[in-house]
């Protein structure tokens, strides 16, 4: 399994890319920003994506992969027509009706047909496991203001989570804890703790509410834990408060990591 960092941040300035992983060169975990970070060669390799919830940073560049991949097949590609995004059904109703609704974006779920489009959706559930491109990815529902799932991948024996946008929760680290062979997590950490209100109240964690999290986890210090979506205005804050906390094997993530297991 291969996990490539697209965008780990929760806003976006000038050289930050906002959430998007890249999972064996064709699934998506969200999608705010391959298209600033993939070539359109790469992009075209996508086929699927696991969308966690659709707040705007997780779903930006949806339009953009869709639009790319229209050309794409305007200038001859045969392969790779559609893409799949899997999501909870709340979720797919939002993108219907709010962003590929023909006026924030046009509807690439009916370009240039329903039977040829370049969007499909395919709805998820909780706890039920789909499986794509060799990887096994099961939903897990986390706190956040709007529906909202991590996922747990699994492929060759090994595993792995990624948080998506949460605050307090449980049902994740439950799971996370009957892991045989998990290989390491990316756990939302949005906020410095002088923020705990508003990180409270959006739904994120600020480094003392993260250790308050993991706390959870029978695997801390020995399995890998990378931060994610971390406000580029306060990040050498962040930087310090994380350091501070002297976990081993925790660490923020950056846009050049790739994940080898």
């Amino acid at each position: 399994m291969r996990i490539k960092v697209l965008g780990c941040y929760g806003g976006q300035l000038l050289g930050f890319h906002l959430t998007s992983f890249l999972v064996n060169d064709s699934i998506l975990l969200d999608a705010g920003s391959p298209t600033e970070a993939l070539s359109l060669e790469e992009q075209h390799g996508v086929r699927h994506i696991f969308l966690s919830h659709t707040h705007l940073d997780h779903i930006k560049d949806i339009a953009f992969l869709a639009d790319n991949r229209s050309l794409k097949r305007l200038g001859g590609a045969s392969m790779n027509r559609s893409i799949t995004i899997h999501s909870l059904p709340e979720s797919l109703e939002v993108l219907r009706e709010h962003f590929l609704n023909n006026k924030v974006w046009p509807d690439f779920t009916q370009i240039p047909t329903a039977e040829d489009a370049i969007l499909r959706m395919s709805e998820v559930q909780p706890e039920v496991t789909v499986e794509v491109d060799g990887v096994r990815i099961t939903p897990i529902p986390v706190n956040h203001p709007v529906p909202c799932t991590g996922f747990l991948l699994e492929q060759n024996g090994m595993q792995f989570i990624y948080t998506a946008d949460t605050g307090s929760t449980d049902r994740i680290w439950e799971i996370a804890n009957r892991q045989p062979n998990l290989k390491g997590i990316i756990v939302d950490c949005s906020f410095p703790n002088e923020y705990s209100k508003l990180a409270q109240v959006s739904g994120h964690l600020t480094p003392e509410g993260l250790m308050q999290e993991l706390s959870k986890f029978n695997g801390l210090g020995d399995v890998p834990i990378y931060l994610y979506h971390m406000k580029p205005e306060s990040l050498n804050i962040m930087t310090v408060q994380i350091e501070k906390l002297n976990v081993r094997h925790l660490r923020m993530l950056t846009q050049v990591d790739e994940l080898l297991f």
